[in-house]
């Protein structure tokens, strides 16, 4: 589950109403939430933290695409009845 939240010193403030009673322990994992999506910063963050990829799964993941391309061939296409 994710939900929104303020930093406040030490605390973290939830800006978003939650299903936990009080003093349940939870585990948390904090990150910046992205202010606007596209901007250099959020890019930046979001090349920083997980998931990382192994270059094994990127070279998979380019020959899967090479794979799966249809050749272009678009020339009977327009040139019927001349």
């Amino acid at each position: 589950m994710n939900y929104r939240g303020l930093a406040k010193g030490n605390s973290i403030e939830l800006t978003e109403p939650h299903p936990f009673p009080e003093g349940q322990p939870l585990r948390v994992s904090v990150e910046v939430w992205p202010s606007r999506a596209g901007n250099a910063r959020t890019l930046r963050q979001a090349m920083h933290t997980s998931p990382h990829l192994a270059q094994a799964d990127v070279d998979e993941l380019e020959a899967v695409i090479h794979q799966g391309k249809i050749p272009v061939n678009d020339g009977w296409v327009f040139n019927e009845g001349k």
